[in-house]
């Protein structure tokens, strides 16, 4: 048994849709009796939305760029959460900063934005409000905070200087226009790395693809690791191969 581990934006939903040979390829590879695994910065209500829409056959998500992990089911297997106080300074500062779009928390299942200058808005245009900042502020627990920005050399400024700042407690990820932030020790190849031990795959029996910053992590998990080919260059240095697309690279592994 294998598992095959693919971010969602960028990597395998491009241009907003799914290509039929990756679907395709996905259930040949599940068919054969390996695992399938999307690791994603996304909510879980949010890439719910896209498994059930798509038909996605997973065995678990990893979402929150690993800070919650989940079985076929939905049920929680990893949770994890940003120090409150430290929420509330990184909050404060997405309202203050220039660029700064909007501002998104999830609480580890849902996500709630808050609209700051959505002018150039970019990842969240279609994602309405549904509390008051007052609210927002007042939730028990963030697992991740995702800041949305006019640029996307703006997101990489925003995450070097949350890292600087805020780097005892948290990690910030540049992800294309957004900047991530999870509490610190969390990526994408840590929540793999649980789920790999879960169910007792070894990193030699596990492939891994990304598109982005905060994928760097999963790329660099095991032996295996990859890009997409549209992935930013300095983004495909930390991999080490490049494949077009998903059913590309299920077919290469397959043949081996």
């Amino acid at each position: 048994m294998k598992l095959f581990a693919s971010d969602y934006d960028g990597t395998l939903l491009y241009a907003k849709h799914i290509m039929p040979e990756d679907l395709k390829a996905i259930q040949e590879w599940k068919d054969a009796g390996n695992q399938f695994v999307i690791v994603t910065g996304r909510s879980k209500v949010s890439i719910q939305k896209q498994i059930d829409e798509y038909g996605l056959p997973v065995d678990f998500v990893v979402t929150n760029n690993g800070g919650m992990v989940f079985d076929k089911d939905g049920k929680i297997l990893l949770s994890n959460y940003l120090d409150y106080i430290t929420s509330l300074d990184i909050i404060y500062i997405a309202k203050t900063m220039e660029g700064v779009c909007s501002y998104v928390v999830n609480d580890g299942i849902n996500r709630h934005r808050i609209v700051i200058d959505d002018t150039n808005e970019h990842r969240y245009v279609g994602l309405e409000p549904d509390m008051s900042e007052e609210e927002v502020m007042n939730m028990a627990k963030y697992a991740q905070i995702v800041i949305s920005m006019a640029e996307v050399d703006l997101a990489v400024s925003m995450a070097d200087a949350i890292n600087q700042y805020f780097g005892d407690t948290v990690v910030a990820y540049a992800n294309n226009y957004v900047v991530d932030v999870v509490p610190k020790g969390i990526s994408k190849a840590t929540g793999l790395d649980f789920v790999c031990e879960w169910i007792g795959i070894d990193e030699k029996d596990t492939y891994t693809i990304g598109d982005s910053y905060n994928d760097i992590p999963l790329m660099e998990y095991g032996i295996h690791g990859a890009a997409i080919e549209t992935a930013y260059d300095e983004v495909k240095d930390h991999a080490l191969y490049v494949y077009s697309s998903i059913h590309e690279m299920i077919k290469k592994i397959m043949s081996e």
